[in-house]
């Protein structure tokens, strides 16, 4: 079968699946609502497959990223508020237009200049003020935290709104950072939260300043905490010790056989 053959043969699974007619009763009962976080997941599992440099799972989980497309498209025809042809339609129309360098008679071979013949397409494509009264509705809600923290943050930069060096960021830095111990120690849990989320935050504008993605930094460090107690468990086991059983020197042991081993 040819790519177009089997992208027709999904398309008409997913209808078939909707139908009210012989169809699926949980697709049936699902709504934009009901699966929306499925798309997060889905997203997060074809981002480990890449990680792990898998081919066969990155197929995998970009069918199943696929599927949430299809699927949102055929809820909303269903619901006749739009189809997946109307999605198609508007994403080559807009592909098209913000590739003027491509499409149109502009021309660069340089990546960042390509990346300013896109945003001034963007900034010139009717309605675009128009749909956002402030700089931070660009900023999607639904984004894993530390990379909002983040992209509000350039946001804001790039209208002028930034500390002068990279010492304000760290002074800034060790500043919440006493805030947290002072609400930690009033023993409020409000301000404490309060705090915590300021700590954050400075963090990530810390790693925007050095030119790294929070939310990467965030998962190398869970990556490598998670690879160091996987061996820690292994140590534990070939040492015939409990893990429930285990004392603070056998923590320490273990986790510095860990990073020994690392």
């Amino acid at each position: 079968m040819t790519d177009s053959t089997e992208l027709k043969r999904l398309i008409d699974i997913v209808k078939k699946l909707r139908d009210p007619q012989g169809g699926c009763p949980w697709d049936l009962a699902q709504t934009h609502d009901s699966i929306k976080r499925n798309l997060v997941e889905e997203s997060a599992e074809f981002l480990d497959a890449v990680e792990d440099r898998d081919l066969p799972e990155m197929r995998e989980e970009l069918g199943d990223l696929l599927l949430q497309v299809l699927l949102h498209s055929q809820i909303a025809q269903d619901n006749g508020e739009f189809t997946l042809e109307d999605v198609c339609r508007e994403e080559a129309d807009k592909l098209v237009r913000r590739h003027p360098h491509v499409f149109g008679d502009q021309h660069t071979t340089d990546p960042d200049e390509a990346l300013r013949f896109w945003n001034a397409a963007k900034r010139a494509e009717p309605g675009a003020q128009a749909q956002r009264k402030s700089v931070m509705d660009g900023v999607p809600r639904s984004m894993p935290a530390l990379a909002r923290c983040q992209k509000a943050l350039s946001k804001a930069g790039s209208k002028g709104f930034e500390w002068p060096d990279i010492q304000y960021v760290l002074d800034k830095t060790q500043e919440e950072f006493a805030e947290v111990k002072e609400a930690l120690a009033e023993g409020n849990r409000a301000h404490l939260k309060e705090e915590l989320g300021d700590l954050l935050f400075i963090v990530a504008n810390l790693c925007r300043w050095l030119n790294f993605e929070a939310e990467e930094v965030a998962h190398d460090a869970a990556k490598k905490f998670i690879h160091r107690f996987q061996t820690m468990e292994t140590v534990a086991e070939q040492q015939g010790k409990s893990l429930d059983e285990a004392t603070l020197d056998d923590w320490l042991a273990w986790w510095k056989e860990a990073k020994e081993n690392e």
